[in-house]
């Protein structure tokens, strides 16, 4: 048996992959940056010589029994061996990053997190731990994107995250929340892959489905996986949804389901007795950098929805809360709903009784603009009724 070897100095990695061909072209890459690699294909790990290695990485195609079957087997020859799951396309980048890597970023304080979402039980990555956390998440950290609507723009690294929502006590968008989610998933040992989804909540039906952009997570449990998104507004999944079913899946409120469309799938929540799209979900997940152009995009471009609109939700077992502009509404988990049309104290109060957030003096011009949206909204319409 061979001991743990310096892992910055003389590093060999091991790769299992399963197309011969793909693996051929990972490892290659992977040798010409100077480091030691072998490797095989899925159906030929029994081939495997008794050898240790300081990294082995595994391609998505190694299922969740042969992963676990290889890893034990590799830690029986060296204990500090780390582990890898990697996607194709990117295999070679995240090996070698791996490898190189000296100073890793710092990883999210769990202890920290855990304070700001009220959760104190077990942290085994099990579905009901996965279930509890979202649910904490939802209720303690709320969707909002107050800061693109002043013009400041989202800092999205790890360190801008935390200081924000944990720190400040703030809430955050897609990327600024699932990123988090992400990160503190991570450190107490659950498989997470981020993915894009193109939104269609709230679109014209027939319209062109706009570019994927939204962020949320593939969360893999003993070779189950579930979509889990904290980032979606009012309308987001309360609870992990199996990704390996088209069957409805029930939840607090109401039903969703996922459906294969084209080479991903669409997720979809049940109102009023007919299926409504949220969004077009992508199987291929994406590196953390590649959502630095989406944040860029909706935190700076005109275009962007959020640069024009107060936009505020949370989720709690009791009640989903939402606010666009001065509209404020409320759905129980009963079924009963309000809403109301608020002007600038009202969203002030709101901003802090239902969403958990203390409005800075900065914030008052944007309330002002929003509560005058809403007067707008009650202005009755030639023959009758109100704006909507």
């Amino acid at each position: 048996m061979t001991g743990a070897r310096d892992f910055q100095n003389s590093p060999r990695v091991f790769v299992v992959g399963g197309d011969p061909d793909v693996l051929a072209f990972v490892m290659e890459e992977v040798g010409a940056c100077g480091i030691q690699v072998e490797g095989v294909t899925i159906d030929r790990t029994s081939t495997i010589d008794e050898a240790s290695f300081d990294l082995v990485a595994f391609g998505a195609g190694v299922g969740f029994e042969l992963r676990r079957e290889l890893e034990a087997r590799f830690r029986r020859l060296n204990p500090n061996t780390r582990f890898l799951r990697t996607y194709a396309p990117y295999a070679a980048s995240q090996i070698v990053a791996a490898v190189r890597v000296q100073n890793p970023p710092q990883p999210v304080e769990l202890d920290t997190y855990l304070n700001r979402i009220g959760y104190a039980g077990p942290l085994e990555p099990t579905i009901d731990t996965l279930r509890t956390l979202q649910e904490r998440h939802l209720a303690s950290i709320p969707f909002e994107a107050i800061d693109v609507l002043l013009g400041r723009g989202v800092d999205i690294t790890p360190d801008a995250v935390d200081a924000k929502l944990i720190g400040n006590r703030r809430g955050g968008y897609c990327y600024e929340q699932n990123g988090l989610f992400k990160r503190v998933l991570q450190r107490i040992g659950f498989e997470v892959e981020p993915l894009v989804a193109a939104v269609r909540w709230g679109a014209q039906p027939g319209s062109a489905p706009p570019p994927r952009a939204h962020m949320a997570l593939r969360v893999t449990i003993e070779g189950v996986p579930w979509l889990v998104d904290v980032g979606f507004g009012s309308s987001v999944p309360p609870a992990p949804l199996r990704l390996d079913t088209r069957h409805p899946q029930p939840t607090r409120y109401g039903q969703y389901r996922i459906i294969p469309l084209g080479g991903g799938l669409l997720v979809q929540a049940e109102v009023a007795g007919s299926w409504v799209p949220l969004y077009d979900l992508s199987n291929e997940q994406l590196l953390d950098t590649q959502f630095e152009l989406f944040n860029w995009y909706a935190s700076t471009h005109d275009r962007s929805h959020f640069r024009h609109q107060l936009i505020v939700a949370r989720t709690t077992p009791e009640a989903r809360y939402s606010l666009l502009d001065g509209r404020f509404s409320v759905r129980f988990a009963d079924g009963r709903t309000e809403r109301h049309f608020l002007d600038v104290r009202g969203i002030e109060q709101v901003i802090q009784n239902h969403f958990v957030l203390h409005p800075e003096p900065s914030w008052a011009g944007a309330f002002e603009v929003a509560a005058g949206r809403s007067a707008l909204d009650q202005v009755p319409l030639r023959g009758g009724g109100l704006r909507s």
